[in-house]
């Protein structure tokens, strides 16, 4: 597979030039071109090594527009150390348990492949409210390709909260205030409260999620219980588990509601932000 049509010092100074200039040379973005055809061959790679693990991605590399936006915003960043050039996104029908799982298995996968990877949880230190696990896997020429793990119910507060962004301002996605109201100081307030409310209820999402490992944990650390299927009949559990059991179905119930409750507003709070702007 090809690599970089430049050296890393020379992808270091074509960032630089993109992100200074007021308007960026056609050279320049030819060039840019080239490097992203090159990232695009890792993606490939990658998303092949998904498929061969079940998975059922969907993958993009970053157009040139938004990589200058990235520079410019982010100045401290360069094209070398932008880690999300090319990335993959896997939605999994899975709870938190079943995610860090699945993310090991595809880790321990590049492993036995030769590529290194790095993982963010973005569990565990959200930004905006975003939630996932990610994992940066470094294939041909060492190029980085991001894959983002997502729950069903992280996927759809991400989704949602991308075409507010689209809406309200892409600056909101990295904790800045959305575009002023047309209409006053008022309005655009109200827009900088109802973002809160939005992040808020990511956390309360994750709630859910990890009620749902909480119960399904209380349930296998009683004697007995290692090889029951949570899932099974009532006839597989003996009656003094059974209250743990539906515990557990309770808090999937739970979970399954809300996300869907969540995501019809979602949708119809998405559908006034765009009609508005």
């Amino acid at each position: 597979m090809p690599g970089l049509p430049v050296s890393k010092k020379q992808l270091d100074k074509l960032g630089d030039r993109l992100r200074d200039s007021q308007e960026p040379a056609p050279a320049d973005l030819d060039l840019l071109e080239e490097v992203l055809a090159a990232y695009d061959e890792a993606l490939q790679e990658v998303t092949a090594m998904l498929r061969d693990r079940g998975f059922r991605p969907t993958s993009r590399v970053k157009t040139t527009g938004t990589i200058v936006e990235k520079l410019r915003r982010e100045r401290s960043s360069s094209l070398k150390t932008i880690q999300d050039l090319a990335g993959a996104r896997v939605v999994l029908d899975a709870d938190l348990d079943e995610q860090d799982a699945l993310v090991r298995d595809f880790c321990e996968h590049l492993g036995t492949l030769g590529c290194t990877h790095q993982v963010i949880d973005r569990r565990a230190s959200p930004r905006s409210g975003y939630r996932a696990v990610h994992v940066v896997a470094k294939v041909a020429d060492g190029l980085p390709v991001e894959v983002q793990f997502r729950t069903e119910p992280q996927d759809m507060w991400a989704q949602f909260f991308e075409r507010l962004a689209d809406a309200w301002g892409r600056q909101i996605r990295y904790g800045g205030a959305p575009d002023p109201h047309p209409r006053g100081e008022e309005m655009t307030e109200l827009k900088r409260h109802i973002v809160e409310e939005i992040v808020g209820v990511s956390a309360q999402i994750d709630d859910l999620e990890r009620a749902v490992v909480d119960a399904k944990i209380k349930f296998y650390q009683a004697p007995g219980t290692q090889h029951v299927d949570l899932n099974g009949s009532d006839d597989d559990v003996p009656a003094d588990l059974q209250a743990l059991r539906s515990n557990y179905r309770q808090a999937v119930e739970m979970r399954r509601r809300a996300t869907e409750v969540i995501r019809t507003a979602f949708a119809r709070m998405a559908d006034l932000a765009e009609r508005e702007g």
